[in-house]
């Protein structure tokens, strides 16, 4: 920054993003029920997105959890079925997914090059 503060790094849940899938979930599963399921979906998908901090593999394995962990799990849970939302939820997650992972790898590659 130009005043010579850094900008502090978060990484976590983006909650906009939420908010945004939160909403859209209200209107395509026709009400509350439907909406506080893709809030809950989307929360999961966040945090498994914390696996792709691992170099090299960890989309690999952040796809893996939320396929075959988290939507099964909430589908059965809260009763939604599967529509074009929760699958943009997921792709999405899993292109943040791919950047973290291949910055994460860049950044191993240069500390192993010393």
């Amino acid at each position: 920054m130009p005043d010579g503060r850094s900008a502090p790094l978060s990484m976590g849940i983006d909650w906009a993003l939420i908010a945004l899938w939160t909403a859209l979930g209200y209107f395509v599963y026709h009400g509350l029920p439907g909406m506080l399921a893709v809030l809950a979906l989307s929360i999961l998908y966040s945090l498994a997105t914390l696996l792709a901090l691992i170099p090299f593999a960890g989309v690999v394995l952040q796809g893996l959890v939320m396929h075959f962990l988290i939507t099964p799990w909430v589908f059965e849970l809260t009763g939604i079925e599967a529509t074009w939302l929760t699958a943009l939820v997921f792709w999405v997650d899993i292109a943040l997914g791919c950047f973290l992972t291949f910055t994460m790898s860049l950044a191993a590659i240069e500390a192993i090059r010393g």
